[in-house]
């Protein structure tokens, strides 16, 4: 596992992780959730190295190794630029692998905001889970009043995300890990909160403008994200997504008791993508 370090544009230095094998196939970049961070993903990276993908994850700014305040970002449009110089540092690896991008929940948020917004044909194609579109709760009305104040005047300031790590998993050693992990961050900012629901806005008033091959899925138990929102997203754009909803999956299907059917599932696709492109 070799450590790498991407700096932003605006001077905040990104911890990055990557897992590479001989002779790869294709390239997966990993973009996390809220509050967590790469090394949660490790069992992921073996997957796709055991399938002949090297694979990138990053820690995004204000979580994990990286830099920044805890459970902060300005806005979406820094978030956005972060991967791009994520990507860059890896594309300078092989210029000519097949190269896919993966994120989960506010990691698929940005992925697709990403994906949108991007108009170059440096990707393959895009993997997305449990995407941050909806939660799957309505947050008490006071505290969304505020959230929406506070992101204007004081954007920095930072509350309990209150999640409760029972929902990422049926497996209750999923939850202890998570609930004792020093890495993880537990708070998140007025300024993080507002940029997230930009972007999710942002998808639904753009979505007819992903114009890259895609796998969407989402788990049919998810209790954090509405599965509904992903779900509406994937089929009105059935020229370039496939979508998969699994029953019975809490928010991380990677993390859930059916990871290893989830996992190469994705994993399947890519490969396929890959061969009917010609590549391999």
């Amino acid at each position: 596992m070799e450590p790498l370090r991407v700096s932003t544009r605006d001077g905040i230095n990104l911890y990055v992780e990557s897992m590479t094998v001989e002779h790869p196939i294709g390239m997966v970049c990993i973009i996390h959730g809220f509050g967590e961070h790469i090394g949660r993903y490790r069992h992921v990276m073996q997957s796709l190295n055991a399938s002949k993908f090297n694979v990138y994850g990053v820690d995004l700014r204000g979580h994990g190794k990286s830099g920044g305040l805890k459970g902060h970002a300005p806005d979406m449009i820094s978030l956005i630029n972060d991967i791009e110089e994520f990507l860059k540092i890896v594309r300078a690896e092989h210029l000519y692998l097949p190269l896919f991008l993966f994120g989960h929940s506010m990691g698929g948020n940005l992925v697709l905001n990403y994906v949108i917004r991007d108009k170059s044909k440096e990707l393959s194609g895009f993997i997305v889970s449990a995407p941050w579109i909806k939660l799957a709760f309505k947050p008490p009305r006071w505290k969304e009043q505020l959230g929406k104040l506070m992101a204007r005047i004081g954007p920095k300031m930072r509350q309990s995300n209150g999640l409760n790590s029972l929902h990422l998993s049926k497996d209750p050693e999923v939850s202890k890990l998570y609930d004792n992990d020093p890495l993880v961050n537990f708070k998140i900012s007025a300024g993080l909160f507002s940029a997230i629901n930009f972007g999710a806005s942002y998808l639904m008033e753009h979505q007819s403008e992903i114009k890259l091959s895609g796998f969407v899925f989402h788990g049919q138990s998810d209790a954090i994200i509405d599965y509904k929102a992903t779900m509406k997203l994937a089929l009105d754009n059935q020229d370039y997504i496939k979508w998969k909803l699994w029953e019975g999956v809490f928010h991380e299907a990677h993390n859930d008791l059916e990871q290893k059917e989830v996992i190469k599932e994705w994993i399947d696709w890519m490969i396929h993508k890959i061969k009917t492109s010609k590549v391999i």
